[in-house]
């Protein structure tokens, strides 16, 4: 019988068995490499009341966190929510990752400048590859810092209890 996918649909070659997981929409059982995984980040304020928080913040420069979720559904869930499409017979042969989509607009309202201004965030975010440099203070390998920065928590004046 003919097959409709390369990976019949998940992501397991070679192992056995893989471990289950629930759906987060309707709780259904999904293989863990079968399921559609995606890691979301918002704000814990919506966007209309970080200004209420910003004015009535005793300190000056705060940030509020953010929220890290990794949505987990199965197929059906996540076709119904339109997170992956059903795609043509010739397209199921490509393989390629879709492209990422990036804003590379202004700052939201309430978010804080990344300590150092333009230098190399997390994993190359905002200065290329890390910026110049291999040192840790230098920007470089994701540092993020100012050249004559010391590193978070380095000074002295943290309690390092």
């Amino acid at each position: 019988m003919t097959f409709k996918r390369r990976n019949g649909g998940r992501n397991k070659h070679g192992r056995g068995h893989v471990r289950f997981i629930r759906c987060d929409n309707c709780a259904k059982t999904v293989p863990k490499d079968k399921a559609i995984k995606r890691y979301k980040v918002q704000n814990i304020v919506a966007p209309e009341g970080i200004s209420y928080f910003t004015k009535a913040s005793v300190l000056d420069g705060y940030h509020l966190p953010k929220i890290y979720l990794k949505e987990r559904w199965c197929i059906g869930c996540a076709i119904h929510k339109k997170k992956i499409g059903i795609r043509s017979r010739k397209d199921r042969k490509n393989r390629a990752p879709p492209e990422e989509v990036r804003r590379r607009g202004p700052r939201p309202v309430g978010q804080a400048p990344r300590p150092g201004g333009v230098g190399g965030g997390p994993g190359g975010v905002g200065g290329g590859s890390g910026g110049t440099g291999g040192a840790f203070g230098a920007g470089g390998a994701g540092g993020g810092f100012g050249a004559g920065a010391p590193a978070p928590n380095v000074a002295g004046d943290w309690p390092q209890n």
